[in-house]
């Protein structure tokens, strides 16, 4: 058996594992059943051609019904930095103090401002284990996350992991990636780069934005909550992913339930065998009537 085929079977023990916490998390949006909707989450990973697993996600406690109801459904993903020193050990903490940090919301915060607050906990978190290990900006993650309570979503994102809404066949990005090529394209438009010389730039794709730096001043957030209906699907995902997410891809694998949809994406991302394949991990909320 080849080793497709091993990480496969591992990818399948992970979601019959994840399948038995599976729950559905009822949202009410008004008094009537027309203004109810269901949260189905599905999530898989991949390692690809990596030497370790660097993503990390986590999900709120949906065996909480009082949490869900005053604090929404949070789901974290984060992608640590494989250039970079420690790249597992910061994604991990990163996604666990987030996740931590916006459990102690109350009543009266916000969620943006609970979202804000818990990025800026996790990163002091990450930049504090690089001082530790005297790896100081040596040390990093980017960070997803969003929150579904009573049918309005809310996201924050730092880095070049994604979040999409994918609505009536259509894929919508969410977040911007913080890459300095958003740098060299204002130079284009500024007339001091042509089109082809920010595109063959060798520093294009780096990061200007991710946690374990002393400050994160670059975050893309909402205030204003979108709303969702039944049929949305919520998609967070790790960079890994950015070539295989397609309108084509999603319509077909989002006929099935969350769980089984995430496997298959995965699975195409495997049988892409590309030979250096990152980390991906997706992780979709799906709402329903």
């Amino acid at each position: 058996m080849n080793g497709i085929w091993w990480i496969w079977i591992a990818i399948g023990l992970l979601l019959a594992a994840e399948l038995t916490i599976l729950r559905r998390v009822t949202q009410q949006r008004g008094s009537s059943d027309q203004d109810i909707i269901q949260i189905r989450l599905g999530y898989a990973q991949y390692i690809g051609e990596r030497e370790e697993q660097q993503d990390d996600y986590r999900i709120s406690d949906l065996e909480d019904e009082a949490i869900i109801k005053r604090q929404g459904v949070l789901a974290v993903l984060a992608d640590g930095m494989g250039g970079y020193e420690m790249g597992k050990e910061a994604g991990q903490l990163a996604a666990q103090v987030m996740l931590e940090q916006y459990g102690k919301r109350a009543a009266e915060e916000l969620a943006p401002h609970a979202l804000r607050r818990a990025l800026h906990a996790a990163n002091q978190a990450v930049y504090e284990l690089a001082l530790t290990h005297e790896l100081e900006w040596s040390v990093g993650t980017t960070l997803v996350a969003v929150v579904i309570q009573e049918g309005r979503l809310f996201w924050i994102s730092s880095g070049d992991s994604r979040i999409y809404l994918y609505r009536g066949g259509r894929l919508t990005a969410l977040t911007k990636d913080h890459i300095y090529g958003n740098r060299l394209q204002e130079r284009v438009e500024a007339g001091e780069l042509t089109e082809e010389e920010a595109a063959a730039h060798p520093e294009r794709h780096l990061l200007t934005s991710y946690l374990g730096i002393p400050l994160v001043t670059e975050i893309d957030a909402n205030l204003v909550p979108l709303h969702l209906t039944a049929g949305d699907f919520v998609i967070l995902s790790s960079d890994g992913l950015n070539e295989d997410l397609s309108e084509e891809l999603l319509g077909e694998a989002l006929t099935l339930s969350p769980p089984e949809a995430a496997a298959s994406i995965i699975t195409h991302v495997m049988n892409q065998q590309r030979p250096y394949q990152d980390n991906a991990t997706i992780v979709i909320a799906g709402c329903y009537s």
